[in-house]
């Protein structure tokens, strides 16, 4: 073989990216979303809306338009240029801006993605703070050395899990996820009765048009606590997009959709919006308000332990350890992913167990839970404009006669054009946050497009506008191969096949396991409405409560027994790819 050849035959070796032949089904995604996005934040974030003085037909509507607009990000942006590429954002950051610039990314993820991971211990803590009789940390800084010591033990496991076990944590967090949603159904429909009784004097209420009395009443008042005007509809609208904008529109989650089967698997993100954003931030703050009522204190001064446990009993302490657990395990493995780049000589496990020590320690400290709302909208503010830069180097560029790689083409460590673009975009961010000529929640969406704008404007200046034929055509080669795989698997697999790795027995069980795991918390979530609906009296509400409390423990018991089974009846798939 000529050196010619073999020199191509290196070039295409890698032409087909591992995740175009591990390529996942509808369900895998919708599973995926609903384990992801029905977790701790939902907690904090349902809550936080009742302080922040919302109106009840605001929060309804804005949640709505805010989700919806989620989900259409992750299926006309996020998952088409995924299924283009087959690689991970990460992976296609540094093709298109140099090995320096994508450290300096990693740095902001590792930020991000540590003060989340934090946070969520903080909330576990919290529970367990309830569990053993500590006091209530609603100051910045710790107030209690036995909190400390919860938190160090809490983290402590949460390291060694993330550095270690994480497969094992994600297959627990699918399973948690499913329950975690029905305690959220369970708590709000649970809270109904208790409000109804205190704005009305019945524990009943009238259809939708009693809901938005009692709501309107004693939930989401359109005034904050110090009785200031509170946030829009569009303010809300603007956070449930936000929420979500730095792996939608920043593009993070091109790591998960890079495995899809068709470009529209975006719209499954869907699950996760509106079953863990919309059902799930409006129940927790049924429970708040709920919470606040029966135990006479308002809202501000209590926790998250404090509303789970008013609404749910012991079931509620699980629900936020379990949440809080399951959310800072990813987050911090994340966290951990990104300080691998920065410290290639370690580990990836060394690296995350480093990296955990100090977000425990910053756990310690409740501001930073207490912070998770706007932590949240600066992740998007700090972190889209780079997946701005990402679009309009792969759409844009080439439409506009410019080439693309240009930077990587040049040999550029670093491309500078994408560095300006993003510290303008981050300028423009901090010029309208210290000035206030902005809404906190909006600065996002006028920085995106800074971003799509400048990013050409500069590229054009910097190089991008010369050509690279040899470069190019090996390239078009190598996208040509991916093109040619991909409309042949499509004309092979023209339907969604799932991937059943088990044998035929243990998928019947597995199957049957699930459905009666299913039927648990259906039964759980219908004894929960039937409180909601036909309490008739304060008394026998009382007593009902008290029975809620001890069923839920033991079908919670029983659900996980039979989810675990069908988990550990089912082979797991040979693994993803990386």
């Amino acid at each position: 073989m000529s050196a010619h050849a073999k020199g191509t035959t290196r070039h295409l070796k890698n032409a087909i990216p591992p995740a175009a032949r591990h390529v996942r089904g509808w369900r895998y995604f919708a599973g995926l979303f609903g384990g992801e996005h029905i977790a701790a934040t939902e907690f904090v974030i349902g809550i936080t809306f009742v302080t922040m003085g919302v109106g009840a037909r605001e929060l309804l509507l804005g949640l709505l338009l805010g989700n919806l607009m989620a989900v259409i990000s992750w299926t006309l942006v996020t998952t088409p240029i995924a299924v283009e590429t087959r690689r991970s954002l990460f992976a296609y950051l540094e093709q298109i801006t140099g090995s320096y610039f994508s450290k300096i990314y990693n740095t902001a993820i590792l930020l991000f993605y540590g003060a989340l991971a934090a946070a969520m211990i903080t909330v576990s803590a919290y529970a367990v703070r309830f569990a053993l009789g500590l006091p209530v940390q609603l100051a910045p800084y710790p107030t209690s050395f036995a909190f400390i010591l919860v938190t160090l033990a809490l983290g402590a496991v949460v390291i060694v899990v993330a550095a270690r076990g994480f497969e094992a944590m994600a297959n627990f967090a699918t399973i948690c996820a499913p329950w975690m949603l029905a305690c959220f159904i369970c708590g709000g429909a649970i809270a109904l009765p208790m409000l109804a009784l205190h704005v009305t004097g019945d524990t009943g209420f009238d259809g939708l048009s009693g809901f938005l009395n009692i709501a309107d009443t004693s939930i989401w008042q359109g005034t904050t606590p110090e009785g200031e005007p509170g946030i829009t509809v569009w303010e809300v609208a603007a956070f449930a997009w936000a929420n979500g904008a730095m792996v939608h529109l920043g593009l993070i989650d091109m790591a998960t959709f890079r495995f899809a089967h068709r470009k529209w698997y975006g719209v499954f993100s869907g699950v996760g919006m509106f079953l863990g954003h919309y059902i799930g931030w409006i129940a927790a703050g049924l429970m708040g308000a709920g919470a606040a009522v029966a135990l006479a204190t308002p809202l501000m001064a209590l926790d998250s332990a404090d509303v789970a446990y008013s609404v749910l009993g012991l079931v509620g302490i699980l629900a936020v350890i379990c949440a809080g657990w399951t959310t800072a395990n990813a987050c911090l493995y994340r966290a951990g992913l990104a300080a691998a780049t920065l410290m290639p000589s370690y580990s990836r496990g060394k690296v995350t167990a480093i990296v955990g020590v100090f977000i425990v320690i910053a756990a310690c400290f409740p501001f930073v839970a207490q912070s998770v709302m706007p932590l949240t909208v600066y992740g998007a503010i700090l972190l889209s404009p780079v997946g701005a830069i990402v679009i309009a180097e792969h759409y844009l560029l080439p439409k506009l006669g410019m080439t693309r790689y240009w930077s990587r083409y040049l040999g550029q460590p670093l491309n500078p054009a994408a560095l300006l673009t993003w510290g303008v975009a981050l300028a423009f961010a901090v010029l309208m946050i210290t000035t206030g000529a902005m809404s906190f929640y909006f600065i996002f969406l006028p920085e995106y497009v800074i971003a799509l704008i400048l990013y050409p404007f500069a590229a054009s200046l910097m190089g991008a506008r010369d050509t690279w034929p040899s470069d190019e055509a090996h390239q078009a080669e190598r996208e040509a191969i991916l093109t040619r795989f991909e409309e042949k698997r499509l004309a092979e697999h023209s339907e969604d096949l799932e991937e059943d790795p088990s044998n035929e027995h243990t998928a019947r069980l597995a199957k049957w396991l699930l459905a009666g795991a299913g039927a648990v918390l259906i039964f759980m979530i219908a004894f929960a409405l039937r409180i909601a609906f036909t309490a008739p009296d304060p008394m026998v509400l009382g007593t009902m409560l008290e029975d809620f409390f001890l069923i839920a423990a033991a079908l919670t018991a029983i659900y996980f027994l039979l989810a675990m089974a069908a988990m550990s009846a089912t082979d797991g798939p040979d693994g993803d790819a990386q």
